[in-house]
């Protein structure tokens, strides 16, 4: 019974460090979330910019109401109350980056949690919004709405 107790935790730990190991590079998970135990899903900019330097597939959704003259380029403008519908269109295994600026992400990561609810894995917030995308050197331009 000691060997298949064993067996039992070599292979879970097997599976987890393969898991990791094919995660690595995607997103920093952070296992405490807003709520105070749900696992948050985020992305810093300087991966996100990495990403696409190495023109990676990533669509990056600005989740604010309001643009206030400013958006990251290539971004779409996707407030929460439209995510549904703008959704319908969208490839579920592609990688998503929500984004917004508020101080504490609240917006991105409420639009991140209803896409992954929705079915969208590789849904992510920003960390630290507009700014941090700024401060990674991504390019922001006058918003066209």
């Amino acid at each position: 019974m000691d060997r298949t107790f064993l067996g039992v935790i070599g292979v879970t730990l097997l599976i987890a460090g393969v898991a990791a190991a094919r995660n690595r590079g995607v997103a920093r998970v952070s296992m405490i979330g807003t709520d105070g135990g749900a696992p948050t899903h985020q992305l810093s900019a300087t991966d996100l910019k990495a990403r696409l330097d190495k023109n990676q597939n990533v669509i990056i959704l600005d989740a604010r109401t309001d643009l206030n003259g400013q958006i990251i380029k290539g971004a779409i403008h996707v407030p929460l109350s439209k995510v549904e519908e703008w959704a319908k269109g969208a490839d579920k295994k592609t990688v998503i980056v929500t984004y917004c600026t508020c101080p504490h992400d609240e917006a991105a990561e409420a639009e991140m949690n209803k896409l992954r609810e929705m079915g969208f894995e590789n849904a992510f917030a920003l960390t630290g919004g507009l700014d941090a995308a700024r401060k990674a050197g991504l390019e922001i331009v006058a918003a066209t709405e």
